[in-house]
């Protein structure tokens, strides 16, 4: 009782906080947010670690003080990804939507969908992927899968920000039924498949030159109906003015049928994505924490 009524304290200060800093000008939540992303750099010595790890293995070829700057500008993005939960969940629609200042790709996505077999999307925890399912809410009807946080309380909050948009979202546990409900109706179905997973669950293909652990996830989900598979990526553009939203299509040939073959493209896709913005990718997750056979665990 008594840790669920601290979670429920934890969550109602977060959400004042985000209130608070949603009504404020543009030029203090950025400020906040990169002092809050120096405060987590310094303060979080395990994410840091993890992070300078991640970058010296996707990055070789950079010297070590600009992987360190890279460092720097990595957690200074973690700090934004937070401040901007509060236009996304607090203003007005309409006016949080007004933050996706361009769109490319869509139109090949309404050319797919209108062929009756669904369409599959995928993301990476990527820059703005809050605005990404708020987008892809209201433009489409989707169903998109996502992992719930222990915070029962903050996870309410979460489910009904992302979702305010029109999108319908389900809970990684017993969420894949309704993932191919939605393409059985012909909709859009939408997942983040960047993370590791379980060996007993995935596949090893490379990610920046290293084996990691790859959900085959999406390639089943588009075999069941052919449903034509697209990598959706919102780039926070600078000093708080909004995103800009790219939408690209997998090769043809996708899904071959080879989990390995499929997972790699895949991760090619999402490698093509994040080195286009290489700062806001979710540098403190342990991405190779399950590593392959032969390979050591960097972390």
């Amino acid at each position: 009782m008594a840790n669920a009524r601290l979670d429920s304290w934890l969550a109602l200060g977060i959400s004042k906080l985000l209130w608070l800093l949603a009504h404020s000008p543009r030029s203090t939540r950025v400020w906040v947010g990169n002092r809050l992303g120096d405060l987590a750099r310094l303060a979080v010595p395990r994410g840091r670690r993890v992070a300078r790890t991640n970058l010296a293995l996707a990055f070789p070829e950079l010297g070590a003080k600009q992987r360190q700057a890279l460092l720097y500008r990595h957690f200074r993005q973690l700090g934004q990804a937070f401040i901007e939960l509060g236009p996304l969940w607090f203003w007005p629609l309409p006016k949080s939507l007004a933050l996706i200042r361009s769109v490319q790709g869509a139109e090949a996505v309404d050319a797919a969908l209108a062929k009756g077999n669904g369409v599959v999307l995928f993301t990476a925890h990527l820059g703005a992927w809050e605005a990404a399912v708020q987008y892809i809410g209201q433009r489409w009807p989707v169903t998109v899968l996502y992992m719930p946080t222990r915070n029962a309380a903050i996870n309410a909050q979460m489910v009904a920000g992302r979702g305010r948009s029109g999108a319908h979202l389900v809970a990684k546990d017993g969420g894949i039924r309704g993932l191919l409900q939605a393409l059985q109706k012909g909709e859009v179905v939408g997942v983040l498949p960047d993370q590791n997973v379980d060996p007993r669950e995935g596949v090893f293909a490379p990610f920046f030159g290293r084996p990691a652990c790859t959900t085959p996830l999406l390639a089943r989900l588009a075999q069941r109906r052919g449903s034509p598979v697209f990598g959706l990526f919102a780039y926070r553009l600078s000093a708080g003015e909004g995103f800009e939203i790219e939408i690209v299509p997998l090769p043809d040939g996708f899904p071959s049928g080879d989990d390995e073959a499929d997972a790699a493209a895949m991760n090619a896709a999402l490698e093509a994505a994040i080195r286009r913005a290489p700062e806001q990718y979710w540098w403190v997750h342990r991405r190779y924490k399950d590593p392959a056979p032969g390979w050591d665990y960097p972390y």
